[in-house]
């Protein structure tokens, strides 16, 4: 029998199977072929948010072909109907994924062979020295336990949903359904849903929308009012963006682009840096190029100049995109704010009610209208679920602030305080924010090294828990670094000076992030420096090109990546 279900012991554990824990399962097999691991999946199928289950017409990719795949199985162009501007259809990421874990095998097993379908994991506490994972099977309800010395938490930032809770909703006639379960619902198809209100401002809200006025549907968007918990509108770029790159992704993946963020990622001053981040005539320079995007993205929008008589300028989001205070995705179709201008209800509400087949708003004119589905697409919870509070705050993630022990905060607040005078010395543009609604979370920020580490436990790694723009890209790396954190194939430095870097990213995060570096995790435009940062931390060169031009012009790509893997196993050998 394949290991994973041999037993219910295991050197390692990983929670997940989508795209990071296959890839962090596969790096760590292909350097310890022998490692007894199973992988932990609460769905029938591979791939989480790009699963079979998940996808649906209207999800595209926001990575290109050429971008998105991992180093050591290249992936096929998609055909040109199901391509734009070298983004893709999502269901093709899917058929990657999963053939991704057909082919890759290691001592006699297949990726696939080591998943475990269909087991939600409830709860993980450590039992005398390892980890203990209370796991329930999700069609027969049985549980069971599973021990293992090492954990890799991949369950990502999308894997939880969070469904609202809407105020008579026990005598709504119609359905409601968050995007998790979209792609698998009959709302489209189904010709007795007419009239149907979409609950979001993000990529997959839009998404929804879209489906449904092209299904010929009666559509009302109902986006909550900035403040009290909203960041308002989302900004959806256009996916042909101008770049001297084959394209905008491939742009992004180069370190000139990534220079021109004041990135605390970014530890190699050069002048280069020091001129646009540390100046006053660098911080306007780039802040005249965001604001040039920034004035595209509103002008292929129209939100003030299109035609509408049903609310569409309120669609515009707040602050400039290079902020990234609330959410923002990018516009695959060309035909989007044309339908949404001329066919689409736009609220900026709450809902106050749900009876029968109506919806009613809870707003000045008492609004009210038919309504047969309501989609959410609300977003996610953070999927830390299966951690009691003593474990959380232990290892460092986000826990409630109100249990915090005082000596804790007093410690972290002293951490953070000295770092973000250091950020705000560094960067001058964080030093004059816009004025915003910032969001507070009522939880501790992450406190792990490069977002993955905890700093007193080195038998558990948290993958994909940094949001970062590039995941394909980012995963494979926090894979290959968690490889050799894992091998001690390089110092680590002291915890004082881990704690020290942790408190940069906090400090640095809430500056430069707003709201949504609350967390300390966020790193959007940020996927080229810290993928840097973990290559250089355990010696490898192979990513860098050589001489400065080429170093910072040419693309990062998922060969070079390749390159840095094959560099560490050969070294690896050698040691």
């Amino acid at each position: 029998m394949p290991p994973a279900e041999s037993a219910d012991s295991f050197d390692v554990i990983v929670v997940g199977a989508g795209l990071t824990g296959i890839i962090a399962a596969q790096r760590l097999l292909q350097a310890h072929p022998e490692t007894r691991l199973a992988i932990l999946e609460h769905d029938y199928c591979v791939g989480g948010v790009w699963s079979e289950r998940r996808i649906y017409p209207s999800f595209w990719t926001q990575w290109t072909h050429g971008i998105a795949e991992f180093s050591d199985m290249p992936m096929d162009r998609p055909p040109d109907e199901d391509c734009m501007n070298d983004l893709f259809r999502a269901k093709y990421t899917t058929k990657y994924l999963e053939d991704y874990v057909n082919n890759m095998s290691h001592a006699g097993w297949t990726l696939r062979d080591r998943i475990q379908f269909n087991t939600h994991v409830e709860s993980i506490r450590k039992v005398n020295g390892r980890w203990q994972l209370l796991c329930v099977d999700t069609i027969s309800k049985s549980e069971r336990s599973m021990f293992a010395s090492r954990l890799m938490i991949a369950n990502g930032q999308s894997s939880v949903p969070n469904v609202p809770n809407l105020p008579g909703e026990e005598h709504f006639n119609g359905k409601i359904i968050h995007s998790i379960d979209f792609g698998q619902s009959d709302v489209v198809q189904d010709k007795s849903i007419q009239h149907v209100s979409v609950i979001g401002a993000g990529k997959s809200a839009a998404d929804m929308v879209y489906e449904a006025v092209k299904a010929g549907k009666t559509v009302s968007w109902i986006i909550r009012k900035t403040g009290n918990g909203s960041l308002g509108a989302a900004a959806f770029a256009p996916i042909d963006l101008p770049t001297p790159y084959k394209n905008g992704v491939e742009a992004s993946q180069a370190r000139i682009m990534a220079s021109l963020q004041p990135s605390y990622l970014i530890l190699y001053r050069s002048w280069w840096t020091w001129l646009l981040h540390s100046t006053n005539l660098g911080a306007k320079l780039v802040n005249k190029i965001f604001s040039l995007l920034d004035n595209s993205v509103r002008k292929y929008a129209g939100y003030r100049e299109r035609k509408s008589d049903k609310g569409f300028e309120k669609l515009e989001y707040d602050n400039e995109i290079i902020w990234q205070n609330g959410t923002a995705g990018g516009c695959h179709f060309a035909d989007f704010w044309p339908l949404v201008a001329e066919k689409v209800y736009v609220h900026r509400a709450d809902v106050k009610l749900l009876s029968g087949n109506e919806l009613y708003l809870d707003d000045e004119n008492n609004t009210h209208f038919p309504c047969d589905a309501v989609l959410c697409g609300t977003g996610w919870k953070c999927g830390l679920g299966m951690f009691d509070n003593r474990t959380l705050i232990e290892l460092g993630l986000p826990y409630p602030k109100d249990i915090e022990p005082q000596e804790e905060t007093a410690k972290w607040e002293k951490l953070v305080g000295k770092a973000d005078e250091q950020i705000l010395k560094r960067f001058v543009m964080l030093r004059n924010p816009p004025k915003h609604y910032h969001k507070y979370e009522t939880c501790t920020p992450y406190r792990l090294y490069h977002t993955m580490a905890p700093v007193n436990d080195d038998s558990i790694l948290f993958m994909n828990h940094v949001v970062a723009g590039a995941k394909l890209f980012a995963a494979e790396a926090q894979a290959i670094w968690a490889v050799a954190y894992w091998d001690k194939a390089f110092p680590l430095p002291s915890v004082v000076e881990r704690e020290d870097d942790i408190a940069h990213m906090i400090a640095w995060n809430k500056r430069r992030y707003l709201s949504n570096g609350e967390l300390g995790n966020f790193a959007a435009f940020d996927s080229v420096p810290y993928v840097d940062r973990l290559f250089d931390e355990i010696g490898v060169t192979s990513h860098r090109k050589r001489g400065w031009l080429r170093n910072m012009f040419a693309p990062i790509m998922p060969a070079d990546v390749g390159k840095v893997w094959h560099e560490y196993l050969a070294r690896r050998t050698k040691g």
